[in-house]
């Protein structure tokens, strides 16, 4: 079924590369308000916040043997993508809050192919780019947009908070990205005493940046960003960045920073829940633990690919 190639499973997974890598910037271009904390916003009424995130797991790392004797690595992995929707003040049952679940099988190679003769349940993608960075990507950028347009779209939640900085696929459809994990700091050198003097519930001024990353460099795309104390400890260890996209504008950008100054630290998990406490928030891991159920089981999907090459 593989045409000319061979394929050798290899025992050991693929390493994740962190999306860390290549998401932050330090394309600071200046505040957008006055230098000081920003109070959190907490509105009456009905409060929906929504939450997008995705899960992967590689199921077989593999080498592709053409009959040149070259090899080609790749991996088979599962996907899962999918939002859960969380009405505060209410109790919310798990059936109700988790919402278009997605799950994708993919075989992922970095290569060009001739003469290839695959048929399988795992989607065949190539790519010129790492494989682990080609598998994070189809997840961001193909499943969760997917998924949060959808949410958008269908159920307007008063927030839309998408894990990691937002796609350039979802410019047009308001969304918050929520980086939990801080590398580098979009903020002055002079205006950082303020990340130490956050309270809890508060966030910083917000902040213009240009581009991020190199597609974003060639579509000259712009955010705003700002950062919100979740919990009362110490250090970056306490703080999320969040964005959006510039053409939301400023004034409904604010709104949205006091709303999730306000919200968020409501939602903070604590550290014998969650080891990446407080910043991977109670309802993402929830969602996650949820996504990754819904892969399946790893032992049986491994055979079902041993019986793929080996049959």
């Amino acid at each position: 079924m593989w045409g000319k190639y061979k394929i050798a499973l290899r025992p050991w997974e693929i390493p994740d590369v962190s999306l860390l890598e290549y998401e932050e910037s330090e394309q600071f271009v200046d505040l957008a308000e006055e230098p000081k904390p920003y109070e959190g916003t907490f509105p009456g009424g009905r409060i929906t916040v929504a939450f997008v995130d995705g899960v992967r797991r590689t199921e077989y790392a593999l080498y592709l043997i053409d009959d040149n004797g070259s090899s080609y690595e790749g991996a088979f992995a599962s996907l899962g993508a999918g939002a859960i929707i969380v009405e505060l003040g209410k109790l919310n049952s798990v059936r109700e809050s988790m919402i278009y679940p997605i799950i994708k099988r993919y075989l992922v190679v970095k290569g060009i192919f001739e003469d290839m003769q695959y048929q399988g349940v795992f989607e065949m993608r190539t790519t010129q780019d790492d494989v682990s960075k080609e598998i994070n990507r189809v997840m961001r950028e193909e499943l969760e947009v997917s998924v949060a347009r959808k949410v958008a779209k269908e159920l307007k939640p008063t927030l839309l908070i998408c894990d990691g900085t937002l796609s350039n696929r979802l410019r047009g459809t308001l969304c918050v990205g929520y980086v939990k994990t801080i590398k580098k700091l979009f903020i002055r050198r002079e205006d950082a005493y303020m990340l130490n003097e956050l309270r809890c519930g508060q966030r910083t001024p917000i902040i213009k940046v240009h581009y991020q990353r190199g597609q974003e460099e060639k579509e000259k795309v712009e955010k705003y960003t700002w950062y919100v104390k979740l919990t009362e400890g110490e250090g970056i260890g306490s703080l999320a960045r969040l964005e959006v996209f510039e053409k939301v504008g400023l004034e409904i950008t604010k709104h949205i920073a006091d709303l999730t100054a306000g919200i968020l630290p409501r939602l903070v998990s604590s550290t014998f829940q969650d080891r990446r406490s407080p910043q991977n928030l109670l309802p993402i891991k929830s969602l996650e633990n949820f996504l990754r159920r819904h892969l399946g089981s790893y032992s049986i999907v491994r055979r079902e690919i041993e019986k793929l090459i080996y049959a």
